[in-house]
């Protein structure tokens, strides 16, 4: 076995157990917001990220309207997270077995890259639930969309990263192919 292999191997197992915890998250979100520390944490957190000065959620404020937020918000990341440490769980297992140019890995590299692309619309559907839900709850009108465009561009921008290198992988195994056919 060699070091390629191995290092696959150890990664593997990493992401098996991130795949578990994940799992596991994903199960309780519904459960997390009723709990109302999360919840304003969450949602002071998404505040932040919008780059929103003086705007902060209260403890009075933490209700169905903010929970959906933050159920929605949780529920994404953590399907998101699941999708992408499962494709990865396979390629490396594809890496272990030695057979990194293969139709699958290719498969799972593009799997990995469309992930990436879908979750750019996503992040600003976030920003925009998140600007709704500030005007209702605290009557203030915030704009967060260069986060939210800068957020989706990077997405956008690893997702065709992601894709190219499919691209890569899939002229590398044609190449491969036609190699044993000649021998």
């Amino acid at each position: 076995m060699n070091r390629t292999q191995r290092l696959s191997r150890i990664l593997r197992r990493y992401a098996s157990g991130l795949f578990g915890l994940t799992l596991l998250l994903l199960v309780l979100s519904p459960g997390l917001v009723f709990l109302d520390g999360i919840v304003l944490d969450t949602a002071n957190h998404l505040l932040r990220l919008a780059d929103v000065d003086g705007v902060r959620f209260g403890a009075g404020q933490v209700g169905g309207i903010l929970r959906s937020l933050i159920w929605a918000s949780m529920a994404i990341s953590f399907t998101t997270a699941l999708l992408l440490i499962g494709a990865l769980i396979r390629l490396l297992h594809q890496f272990e077995a030695g057979t990194a140019f293969s139709r699958e890995s290719v498969r799972l590299v593009r799997f990995l890259g469309w992930i990436q692309v879908a979750g750019a619309p996503a992040g600003i559907f976030l920003f925009w639930g998140l600007a709704a839900v500030t005007k209702a709850l605290t009557t203030q009108v915030i704009h967060p969309w260069k986060n939210a465009i800068d957020g989706s561009l990077h997405g956008l921008f690893f997702g065709g990263v992601t894709l190219l290198v499919a691209h890569v992988l899939d002229e590398g195994f044609r190449l491969k192919s036609e190699q044993e056919l000649v021998i």
